[in-house]
């Protein structure tokens, strides 16, 4: 039996070997010249499992060569689509064909192509589609055996394959961002060019360009950082020569310093958006009070379960860990944050009548999109409160950090509430965690009283 579920392989009954099989689509059955692809892959399944991969991708390449042809691909996309397609048909993928018989047949293939293209008076031909002209070029020659040089989408597209992110909605976001991040490389130099040929020049228009569009200078160091990414993967992969022109690029520098990019919100802020929740949905206002009450991020606190809200301990608690459905921001964000004052009471009010552990503690914005849902049903009531860019939902850490701060705790127990990482060398490598115990104390102290119930005013 075939234990691995696989695309289009079957056991035939008949003697047991593995097969692939696939309908060809109907719109395509013309261009291809079959109704199905039919190929055994071995008569056990370890010998199917080898085959499948280069056999698929054969088939996947000669559909996607039928249905789209070769615009807008890479030199390297174009070689393997075209000799996928030589291959189907029997013939030689590297060379004009491997006896008399076989180029006589190829030759008049091409002319099919491309005879309809040819002006009768000057026997040039002109016009021809480029489908046409890279298909009838295989057929009379081949496809070369040396791969062609990666270019900046060849490169691209390894980095995904290589470095997607495992989860849906953050594999959504690294797409759109890479593919920003490439278009707007293609634009500056002007083509899809091989990245050995890529030059310091061209990273300091890409440089320029981005400038003019008035892209602020965080935001061109992150596309910055892509960029010096996907390149040098490429030249280590991809054996791509030449130099990363975008290591050590000089970039304009931020107006503001990081620490100046989000602040602490003034305290009329916070009690607005404590005014504003009052009256409307209960999980915006435990949310909100969550977040301001234990310093963590709002990515943390929307994606706890029922079951991460630790009630019945002698420290009462939030569980921050990586699932099989949520990532953390570093390893250091692995935590307990204990629950203090009206945090408490608002992670009961979240939890109350739920049973089911695994069930989500903010059901509407735990999934995929819910971080842009909270992000903007947030901002829009601290917006309403100040016109302040830097004053954000994310800046109740700075508010805790300050509270921290001006209490005078021990900065390991700072970083151990917040997620921050301890530094290197000794600092990170010696001694224990700081306890719940510990923590609890901390944020009592910081807190002083702070807030009785998330439906009262400032004591």
């Amino acid at each position: 039996m075939w234990k691995i579920s696989v695309k289009h392989v079957k056991v035939d009954k008949r003697n047991g070997h593995y097969v692939y099989r696939r309908r060809v689509p109907e719109s395509l059955k013309a261009s291809i010249g079959k109704t199905e692809f039919v190929s055994t892959l071995g008569r056990t399944e370890q010998e199917a499992l080898v085959a499948y991969g280069q056999y698929h991708q054969r088939i996947e390449h000669i559909l996607a060569l039928a249905k789209n042809g070769v615009a807008g691909l890479t030199p390297s996309e174009q070689a393997e689509r075209l000799r996928a397609m030589l291959e189907l048909w029997g013939a030689d993928p590297t060379g004009p064909g491997r006896d008399d018989n076989e180029q006589t047949w190829r030759g008049e293939a091409a002319a099919k192509l491309v005879d309809r293209y040819q002006d009768p008076h000057t026997g040039r031909y002109e016009g021809v589609p480029e489908k046409e002209a890279a298909i009838a070029s295989a057929l009379l020659g081949g496809v070369s055996k040396e791969a062609p040089e990666p270019t900046i989408r060849d490169a691209f597209k390894f980095y995904l394959a290589e470095n997607a992110k495992a989860l849906p909605g953050q594999r959504k976001k690294q797409e759109q961002r890479l593919a920003r991040a490439e278009l707007h490389l293609i634009a500056a130099v002007g083509e899809d060019k091989p990245v050995s040929k890529l030059t310091r020049e061209d990273a300091r228009k890409w440089r320029d360009m981005r400038v003019a569009a008035g892209k602020a200078p965080a935001t061109i160091q992150r596309e910055k950082n892509d960029l010096c990414a996907v390149i040098a993967v490429a030249r280590s992969e991809l054996d791509a020569g030449g130099i990363n022109p975008f290591s050590g690029l000089k970039l304009p520098k931020a107006k503001v310093s990081r620490q100046e990019e989000r602040v602490s919100l003034p305290p009329e802020v916070v009690e607005g958006v404590y005014d504003a929740l009052s009256d409307q949905r209960l999980d915006l206002l435990q949310i909100w009070t969550l977040l301001d009450f234990t310093g963590a991020r709002p990515s943390e606190i929307r994606q706890l379960r029922v079951g991460e809200i630790v009630l019945g301990h002698a420290v009462p608690h939030v569980v921050l860990h990586e699932r099989e459905d949520r990532t953390l921001k570093t390893p250091w964000s692995t935590r307990l944050v204990p629950l203090v004052g009206a945090g408490l009471e608002a992670a009961k009010e979240a939890v109350r009548g739920v049973n089911d552990p695994k069930a989500p503690a903010f059901p509407r914005f735990y999934g995929e999109d819910g971080l842009d849902r909270l992000s903007k049903a947030l901002t829009s009531r601290v917006r309403a409160l100040t016109k302040d860019n830097r004053h954000v939902p994310y800046s109740l850490r700075h508010n805790m950090k300050d509270r921290m701060r001006a209490a005078e705790i021990f900065p390991d127990t700072q970083r151990a509430i917040q997620g921050h990482a301890f530094g290197g060398g000794e600092d990170a490598a010696y001694g224990g965690p700081v306890s719940l115990e510990q923590k609890r104390d901390a944020l009592v102290k910081a807190l002083g009283g702070y807030r009785e119930s998330p439906h009262e005013g400032r004591k």
